[in-house]
């Protein structure tokens, strides 16, 4: 299944608008294109209008999709709260997202419609008016840190315990935190992470609120009430914005609140605020050195042996992040500049083109 972005020259790099909403808005759209779509592609396109005011403008905003499709019954009844659409029984959800989506844009200003026809696919249309900032106002924001790249001189070891059972947020985080310098364990259950406290202690804890069984409320009441449960801090990691999500959060004894989808400098942010660790960034980039991760020539992989691209596209395509960069390493002994470039992508999480730089010609040209 593709997934496609098109974003028109029109839209610029900032907008001044409600981002956890915003976020929230594209995260149910293209989530629910992907539910119902098992071949083909979801397209995700931006554009953007003027308005007749001059510091406004219009979003526009397309989920398309090659899926199922909706009915004209349907489609005047998804976007009501508890409705779902479809006949697959894999298909699990609460059929609030659409219900949410369309508050959403109503708070903002904006509105969602939809076209379908069963069988060739949606097409999920959002109008949303922005603001436009002025220079001044992007000072702070534009400012980027950089990437992290181990804990300051002097800093003492930290005990990271991450409780998540989704393996694709955990994997992210570990490698983030890991990279960093931190000394991290992960565990899947509420009940997992209670005993991997008991038994290691962590200076803070990232848990998951939603998981089966036991979710992360119940484990983090059940470490407080522990020995040494209230030293330590513990960061809620939930996909809701509501603000009665996180007062619950902190009412049963959470000290900090991330939404995901998370980025890196959230977490760092969240370390520094919790713990007080102070963290070093990477130096920027000379532009010769950014333009060199933006592309590889063609063929630049095909010194390399055989076995060893193989290797490589198995470990990526299996995220196994520890043999990715062993497997990098590896290919930096033979040939330091296509290694550099690799170990960008990585870092940045670029997968796919770690995986279109190893693929060998022949694939090239069939795929042509």
């Amino acid at each position: 299944l593709e997934l496609l972005v098109k974003q028109s020259s029109e839209v610029p790099r900032f907008v001044r608008a409600d981002a956890a909403k915003v976020r929230q808005v594209l995260i149910n759209l293209v989530g629910n294109a992907i539910k119902y779509t098992d071949r083909g592609s979801v397209t995700l396109r931006l554009g953007a209008r003027p308005t007749d005011a001059p510091d406004r403008l219009r979003l526009d905003i397309e989920v398309v999709d090659t899926g199922i499709g909706i009915s004209g019954e349907d489609q005047a009844r998804i976007f009501e709260p508890f409705v779902q659409v479809g006949t697959d029984a894999g298909q699990h959800g609460t059929g609030l997202g659409l219900a949410i989506t369309r508050k959403y844009l109503e708070l903002m200003g904006g509105h969602i419609g939809v076209e379908s026809t069963p069988g060739s696919g949606s097409t999920f249309r959002v109008e949303l008016p922005v603001g436009v900032p002025q220079d001044s106002e992007l000072v702070e924001t534009a400012i980027d840190r950089g990437r992290v790249v181990g804990l300051a001189p002097d800093q003492p070891a930290c005990r990271i315990l991450v409780v998540e059972d989704r393996m694709e947020n955990w994997l992210l985080l570990r490698r983030l935190l890991e990279e960093a310098g931190f000394e991290v364990r992960v565990a899947s259950t509420g009940a997992a992470g209670i005993e991997s406290f008991v038994a290691w202690r962590p200076h803070l804890i990232f848990m998951d609120v939603r998981m089966p069984v036991m979710d992360g409320l119940e484990a983090t009441r059940r470490i407080r009430a522990l020995e040494g449960g209230r030293e330590a801090k513990i960061v809620a990691l939930s996909a809701s914005v509501f603000k009665e999500d996180r007062e619950n959060v902190l009412a049963v004894g959470m000290d900090d609140f991330i939404s995901k989808p998370f980025r890196g400098g959230e977490i760092f942010e969240c370390l520094t605020r919790q713990l007080g660790v102070r963290l070093r960034y990477e130096e920027s980039r000379a532009p010769s050195e950014t333009m060199a991760s933006a592309s590889l020539p063609q063929g630049a992989s095909e010194g390399l042996p055989t076995a060893l691209r193989r290797e490589l596209a198995e470990a990526v395509v299996s995220l196994d992040t520890a043999r990715i960069s062993e497997l990098i390493t590896r290919v930096s002994a033979l040939d330091p500049t296509l290694g550099t470039v690799l170990s960008q992508h990585a870092e940045e999480l670029r997968y796919t083109r770690i995986l279109r730089a190893i693929e060998p010609a022949e694939s090239r040209e069939a795929g042509a």
